[in-house]
């Protein structure tokens, strides 16, 4: 069984933001019997920071980078080494990154010229996410008697979470070419176009998970790349 945690990075709301020009969201998966590990690992990171005067109980990437609250005594020096301290960790952590970024101008700009798929998927963080869902489905479909043992869980977004529930439960046959599915004309009963997910994604405070936290980190460092003009 898998678990897959999404968080994003450079997020521009319902509109578009200039100051935001990409949105990326990153897809953490992982096996759900190297979370304990993980868990006890990150509790690790927490108290080697404590000992150095950062008390979090969040690991916030932004927060980090720029020195802000908890970090905001830190010197630009020793926030870097933490940097390539979790990185370390991270791929130490041997988890798949899925990795989605989303031009927001582009977006808005195709969904205000009447493109049918944007103005379904409404905004960049639903087309994210929908594409973060469909790339787990296309990992864990050649896997052997694998379907519906993947879990999702997102990072609270009010608003996106209902959005992302709504478009799942309506047509998604504009997904098909992407995963490669294709109806079975002699089934008695027909395959859900994502089969490898358990029920629908599931959406938590980042504090209460280790891997939202990890995939904040990995979005925030995949942004600037993918800002680049």
């Amino acid at each position: 069984m898998y678990v897959c945690y999404i968080d994003e990075s450079g997020h521009c709301g319902k509109k578009y933001n200039p100051d935001q020009p990409v949105e990326v969201l990153c897809g953490v998966v992982t096996d759900v019997s190297k979370l304990f590990k993980t868990q006890r690992e990150l509790d690790t990171i927490f108290r080697f920071l404590r000992r150095n005067e950062i008390p979090l109980s969040e690991l916030k990437a932004s927060d980090a980078y720029r020195g802000r609250k908890n970090w905001s005594g830190v010197k630009p020096k020793v926030r870097d080494k933490i940097f390539e301290l979790i990185l370390a960790w991270a791929e130490e952590r041997t988890c798949k990154y899925i990795v989605c970024p989303v031009d927001a101008q582009e977006f808005f700009n195709r969904k205000k010229s009447g493109c049918d798929t944007c103005a379904t998927l409404q905004y960049p963080y639903e087309a994210g996410s929908l594409n973060i869902l469909l790339a787990v489905e296309r990992l864990h479909k050649s896997k052997k008697n694998n379907k519906g043992k993947t879990l999702v869980v997102f990072d609270e977004q009010h608003g996106h979470d209902l959005n992302l529930t709504r478009i799942l439960e309506n047509d998604l046959s504009f997904t098909d070419d992407f995963t490669g599915y294709k109806t079975k004309p002699r089934a008695k009963r027909k395959e859900s176009r994502l089969s490898q997910i358990i029920d629908v994604p599931h959406f938590s405070k980042s504090h209460l998970s280790v891997l939202i936290q990890l995939a904040d980190w990995a979005a925030f460092i995949a942004t600037p790349y993918f800002s680049i003009e």
